[in-house]
């Protein structure tokens, strides 16, 4: 049974569109293998059979080749090795601040293959591999002289996708400075191509458009490699290549499938040649003379203080782009009538948002000038469609978004982002790489078509990047209000240059990590900070060129001024690497990458500060650009931050060392940071600087203020958040968390069974010294692990009970049931607490940050705190409200409140009504937390017991591949029989259990991250098996693929647990819920 492949239900979330390692020292052994699932994690649209195999260690052989390179460096030089524990192959070689050689002639492609060949048994491979290296790209960083040389893999002549990657950097003077990559150890092919590639592609289709009239269709021609098919009823031509896919024990056959079903959804399959299986899949697409050629255009977006109005700017010649713009030949310089250059191809796609079809809805002017006065005639019409509003638009709008398109080209382009990177362009001048491909830029997208109901072409903004030699497309749409989804004003999404370049950006970093290919950014971290780098390098450029004072990104498209479209303005952002999964959606590549953005937005300021606004903006960028080919395929932080100081190494000759390590240990991505990879959504902080007299000492003691006695088990996090986190540590029997921190100003956040969550700010820390420090916790009275209870409640989900409101976390919380009618305009439910002890309350605390499952308009928004001594008589204390920003309540809005009552009172029940939520219209609300705190004493925690497990044996008649198969943002989910039944009476049985599945209903508040489940069969059986979890109203949460054994965190607001049986017959199972751990 293949436990790897991912299964996902979840709602595809609106915002601006691999192989576990750990790293280790020279002498340190390599790491065992993989951490374990984290509860929350949410599962992304991608799967690959390799992950969550077993680790492989290095041979004898290869750890001994590896000391002997090691040794072989320069003297006073400290080698690092990091392992890819799937292969059991080196993933890094570093010698940070130094290089792996000494200088040597030569060219820079010989010397990385010759030193590839010297130590080829430190990563299992034969002279003849090593000859057989196919060189995927040889690129030159500009101004610096050095070449990054990747290579890639073949089998009996076959390349590697998906894996295989080794690159070398070697400086201008010919030393190695470092090695990166994904290698196998030496193996041919496994098999033989025994389908073809039309099977391959019918397969592809099969699965992800199983409703669709295709027959794959040779054109006869061939792009970038690929094997090109007619489009049939999708978007555009299909394209198929012939592949290697290497595995631990060699490599499969296999065909690389372009679906690109429509420009918003994409996938890059890689199905295996022999047996027709998926091997691994993931998404493309990302959501958010002549006359001098010239054109008006918004440097920043109307309105703004700096580059708010309209300016003409020249389209003409530079060193980027030799022929100008609008010159379709890229070389003659001779401008073109329309906005279709070299770099870049842009048009108005008003009648279909997720295809290329009205490329003649663009501006026209024989002599290049396209100058045009915008009328933000969508705003001042309030999103007229009848006659169509934006129309009148047209002209500047395709003009503003091919301008920007142009300049993000250049930039880039200066920075390294050339041909032989893979970039954009159409002639590439003889200079490497692969031509034919500017990018397509695609204004008012769906403008016509893509509003209600299904607002496809509405509040969103996407990049579908396709391999170099391939047009990549990005596509801008209009913004408008959608009642309780996303509250935002009437707008242009062509104007707002932080829009446009954080989609341009993912082809920069799709293309440039890693070597390239489709499987550069495959893994959960690089993901976010795919979309991390978008964010920066807009905000990067503007600051530099004094067009914006703010780091915020989409304040013209989502009308935010304070946060843009994010949670916060970066240089307000509390976030750190032990944030990683904060957000209310779990981990999510948009909520993560600003995480990554952070880390970035502080290297600049402090590199602005030393070198001013123009140098500093420069030499950010250059460190961050550098750093992409530099770092290993589907990098995680940690890879990226040291990628980032061996380009410091590169090309400034380590000379910022210091800052970029202070930037990242204040972000918890400092020396003692870990991670099990880029998959990884539980990252261990490090605040530490990697010089230790630049590090002081954090000491702290956590004690009881009731009791006097320190607090054991409490989670010690540096940050804002504390659900879904990772703390710095825990306290032990004594009470005290201690860490080497870098010298800065922290918030710390306690959180305790039986003392709720407390934070703690302006903790300083001075290199050097120690900062030690003993904090009182005083007990929550409300909470369940004191004794608290609750004792009344008017309404509760089955799945999230009122006793999620008193559990100390915010990671679960108390959902009222559905009424049926919006929330606010009925009843205002109620829970009654009844406290651990009689005592004087001074304060309370309550928070709404909803669960991952419920919608974010569903938080409180408005709430009363009364108390009572005996239950029947009650006292206002508080009114509260939870005040959430345009366009949508984002987790800063929905946190923990501390509210200090006007005077003490004395209590022994605290009830708590919700009078109203975010959303007009939504029908059930949310709170998370309800915390009460006064003066008493002899208050400690319950001792732990565990919940006695449940067990459930049944047996399931035959499997139901089709009823089973999906994947998300595809098809609708496709329950078989027995869930079909069961969800036709929702709250009984299902008439047709064991028909092809088995559902089991879960005790109470078990979905609550801190139970698990499992089956066991009592002999091997034939078949595979998914697990999934569904809501009180029986709708699917989250689901996978699942091995009997294998314990599954039950999904937060679980109320039953299925076995889906896929294949096979009269599978019969035991099926047991625990506490986990």
């Amino acid at each position: 049974m293949n436990a790897s492949r991912k299964l996902v239900v979840s709602a595809l979330t609106a915002a601006l569109m691999a192989t576990p390692t750990v790293a280790t020292s020279a002498t340190e052994d390599p790491p065992a293998g993989p951490a374990s699932a984290v509860a929350g994690d949410v599962p992304q649209d991608s799967t690959d059979v390799r992950r969550g195999l077993p680790s492989l260690p290095p041979t004898e052989e290869q750890l001994a080749a590896v000391a002997a390179l090691l040794k072989s460096a320069p003297e006073g030089v400290s080698p690092k090795v990091t392992w890819n524990t799937t292969y059991g192959t080196p993933r890094t070689v570093r010698a940070p601040g130094g290089y792996l050689t000494g200088p040597q002639a030569g060219e820079p492609l010989a010397i990385a293959r010759d030193w590839l060949q010297a130590h080829r048994a430190a990563f299992g491979l034969s002279a003849a591999d090593v000859e057989a290296l196919a060189v995927r790209r040889d690129h030159e960083l500009p101004g610096i002289g050095a070449r990054v040389v990747s290579f890639t893999q073949t089998f009996d002549g076959v390349e590697a996708v998906h894996g295989g990657v080794m690159t070398v950097t070697v400086a201008e003077d010919g030393r190695v400075l470092s090695y990166a990559g994904d290698p196998v150890r030496s193996g041919g092919l496994r098999a033989g191509f025994d389908t073809s590639p039309a099977d391959a592609l019918a397969a592809v289709v099969s699965w992800l458009s199983p409703s669709s009239d295709f027959v794959p269709l040779p054109t006869g021609e061939t792009q970038a490699g690929y094997q090109v098919f007619a489009a049939g009823p999708f978007a555009q031509v299909q394209r198929v290549r012939k592949v290697a896919f290497p595995t631990a024990g060699g490599a499969r056959p296999a065909y690389s499938v372009l679906f690109v079903k429509s420009l918003d959804e994409a996938w890059g399959v890689v199905v295996d040649a022999a047996t027709g299986k998926t091997l691994a899949r993931h998404s493309l697409v990302h959501h958010e003379g002549t006359l001098e050629p010239e054109g008006t255009v918004y440097e920043n977006f109307p309105g703004a203080p700096q580059g708010g109005g309209p300016v003409i700017k020249s389209f003409g010649a530079n060193a980027p782009s030799p022929g100008g713009w609008v010159d379709p030949s890229g070389a003659a310089g001779l401008p073109g009538p329309t906005t279709l250059g070299n770099n870049a191809n842009t048009f108005a796609q008003y009648t279909a948002p997720l295809a290329p079809t009205d490329q003649h809805n663009r501006p026209i002017s024989p002599t290049a000038q396209f100058n045009y006065a915008y009328g933000a005639n969508w705003a001042r019409t309030k999103g007229q469609t009848l006659p169509p509003s934006y129309v009148l638009d047209r002209d500047p709008a395709v003009t503003n978004l091919f301008y920007h398109h142009n300049r993000i080209h250049d930039e880039y382009y200066q920075f390294g982002f050339t041909e032989t990177a893979g970039n954009f362009q159409v002639n590439n001048f003889g200079k490497g790489g692969q031509g034919g491909d500017p990018i397509s830029g695609l204004a008012h997208s769906g403008a016509a078509t893509g509003g209600a109901p299904t607002y496809l072409g509405r509040d969103n903004a996407n990049m579908l990047t396709l391999p170099d030699g391939i047009p990549s497309f990005s596509s801008m749409y209009l913004w408008e209000p959608i009642n309780d989804a996303f509250e935002g004003p009437y707008a242009d999404g062509n104007f707002d240059q932080t829009v446009i370049q954080h989609e341009y950006s993912h082809g920069l970093s799709n293309r440039y990590v890693g070597g390239g290919g489709l499987g550069s950014l495959g893994g959960e971290q690089s993901g976010a900070m795919g979309e991390g780098w978008g964010d920066w390098y807009a905000i990067n450029h503007l600051g530099r060129e004094g067009l914006y004072d703010k780091a915020v990104v989409g304040e013209y498209a989502v009308g935010n001024a304070e946060r843009g479209i994010r949670n916060w303005a970066y240089d307000k952002s509390p976030l750190t690497y032990g944030d990683y999964g904060y957000d209310i959606t779990g981990p999510e590549v948009h909520a993560d990458g600003e995480i990554w953005t952070a880390m970035l937005w502080d290297l600049r300021r402090a590199l602005v500060d030393r070198y001013g606004t123009k140098a500093g903006s420069d030499i950010a960028e250059h460190l961050v650009t550098d750093a992409m080919p530099l770092s290993p395929p589907s990098p995680s932080f940690l890879d990226m931050r040291d990628a980032i100081l061996d380009a410091d190494t590169l090309r400034f000759h380590g000379d910022n060392t210091d800052t970029i390590w202070t930037a990242f240990a204040r972000r918890g991505a400092g020396r003692s940071a870990a991670t099990a990879g880029p998959d990884d959504t539980d990252p261990k902080p490090g605040f530490d600087h990697a010089a230790p007299s630049r590090n002081g000492m954090l000491a702290v003691k956590l004690m009881n203020a009731s009791t006097g006695e320190p607090v054991e088990g409490a989670r010690v996090i540096i940050g804002e958040f504390e659900a879904r986190v990772t703390p710095l540590g825990m306290s032990g029997s004594g009470g005290v968390v201690s860490a080497p921190m870098v010298d800065g100003t922290y918030t710390m956040t306690v959180q305790a069974r039986g003392f709720g969550i407390q934070k703690f700010r302006g903790l300083q820390v001075q290199s050097g010294t120690t900062t030690a420090r003993t904090l009182k916790l005083a007990p929550n009275l409300a909470s369940k692990h004191n004794g608290a209870t609750v004792v009344k409640t008017s309404s509760q989900d089955d799945g999230l009970p009122a006793s999620f409101l008193i559990d100390d976390t915010e990671a679960t919380a108390w959902k009222t049931k559905d009424a049926g009618k919006p929330y606010s305009a009925g009843a205002h439910q109620v829970a009654e607490v009844k406290l651990a002890t009689e005592a004087r309350v001074s304060r309370v605390a309550v928070s709404t940050l909803k669960p991952t499952t419920a919608g974010r308009f569903n938080a409180t928004k408005d709430f009363t705190v009364q108390t009572s001594t005996d239950g029947v008589l009650w006292k206002t204390v508080e009114a509260g409200t939870f005040a959430a920003q345009a366009p949508r309540p984002t987790a800063p809005d929905m946190q923990i409140q501390t509210l200090k009552l006007d005077a003490p009172v004395t209590a022994s029940h605290v009830r708590v009504f919700v009078d109203s939520v975010q959303g007009e219209t939504k029908t059930y609300a949310v709170l998370s937390e309800l915390q009460v705190f006064g003066n008493a004493s002899g208050v400690e925690p319950l001792p732990f017991t565990p919940d006695e497990p449940v067990s459930e044996s049944g047996t399931i008649q035959a499997g139901e591949p089709q009823g089973l198969w999906y994947l998300p943002g595809t098809e609708p989910y496709r329950p078989g029989a027995t869930v079909a039944s069961w969800q036709a009476a929702c709250g009984t049985p299902p008439a047709a259990q064991g028909a092809d599945a088995w559902i089991t209903k879960l005790p109470a508040g078990w979905g609550d991250g801190l139970h698990e489940a499992s089956y066991t069969e009592p002999e091997s059986q034939l078949g595979e098996m998914q697990m999934f979890f569904y809501d009180s109203a029986c709708k699917p949460i989250t689901g996978d693929f699942a091995t009997p054994g294998q314990k599954v965190v039950i999904a937060p607001g679980a109320a039953y647990v299925g076995l889906l049986y896929l294949y096979g017959a009269d599978y019969q199972f035991t099926l047991t819920a625990r506490q986990a751990g």
